[in-house]
């Protein structure tokens, strides 16, 4: 019996000491991420990179505040780096995976002394020099919100599509409508996520001038497209003669645009 009760009284005694322990224990606290600073950047050595962080214990400080000074962004809050040495002529950086509003900032230099290459929210495009080295920030843009799960995407990217296109000699007037179609070929090489003809074809007449614009979208990328426009007037109607037409093309991605533009002189017939 006296075996049971120390029995007993050591059980009571762990208890108690286990809840002591329990309750004088405090939840150990969240810490920033490792590259919260420029100085501690994490290096991406390989794209496409892909990274995944919570940045709700991020900090921003004075160098996020000089660098954002030149892209305007509202904050920049919960911010973390990155340092990329390019060796591709331009990349993408997308962080609008992650689950708040992220926005993005790259920059040349060293830390303390940085260049505003690029900016904005979600994703951005910049043209690079192989061997330069870019940080890259990614942060919340939203005042209220000081980050969360962010998720970044690097990749690299071709440069502004080139363009160019050709206005054929000689257009048609089609006599019931009054309307003229213009036809030639368009070029573009490299990657594009849109593509575009457009213009305005102008006729002299002893009434006045008769104008109308034209716009062809979404010719693709792939090297030489023949295109065709009608062109319906503002006023009148076009007539056999010539004509004069100003055409402007253009191809566009993320790091920018391209454009080429052109003044023909058209024989218009029936």
């Amino acid at each position: 019996m006296r075996s049971l009760v120390r029995t007993g009284q050591a059980l009571g005694l762990v208890a108690a000491t286990a809840s002591v322990i329990v309750l004088g224990a405090s939840p150990a606290s969240a810490e920033p991420p490792t590259n919260d600073t420029i100085e501690n950047a994490v290096e991406i050595t390989a794209v496409p990179f892909t990274d995944t962080v919570d940045t709700t214990e991020a900090t921003t400080d004075a160098e996020d505040a000089a660098v954002n000074a030149s892209c305007g962004a509202p904050v920049t809050n919960g911010s973390v780096w990155y340092r990329l040495e390019a060796t591709a002529p331009a990349y993408l950086v997308d962080v609008s995976q992650s689950d708040f509003a992220a926005g993005v900032i790259v920059a040349t230099g060293t830390p303390g002394n940085l260049s505003l290459v690029s900016c904005g929210p979600q994703s951005i495009g910049f043209e690079a020099v192989e061997g330069e080295t870019y940080y890259v920030m990614a942060f919340s843009d939203d005042p209220a919100v000081v980050g969360g799960q962010l998720v970044i995407e690097v990749r690299e990217s071709g440069p502004a599509p080139k363009v160019s296109m050709t206005v054929d000699e000689v257009g048609r007037v089609n006599r019931e409508t009054g309307a003229a179609t213009i036809s030639g070929t368009y070029t573009c090489v490299g990657e594009a996520d849109l593509t575009l003809v457009q213009g305005r074809l102008s006729q002299e007449q002893e009434q006045g001038n008769v104008v109308g614009d034209f716009e062809q979208l979404e010719l693709g990328c792939d090297g030489v497209t023949e295109w065709s426009a009608e062109i319906v007037p503002e006023s009148g109607s076009f007539q056999r003669g010539l004509a004069a037409t100003y055409a402007l093309s253009a191809g566009c991605n993320a790091i920018g645009c391209n454009t080429y533009e052109t003044i023909e002189v058209v024989r218009l017939r029936r």
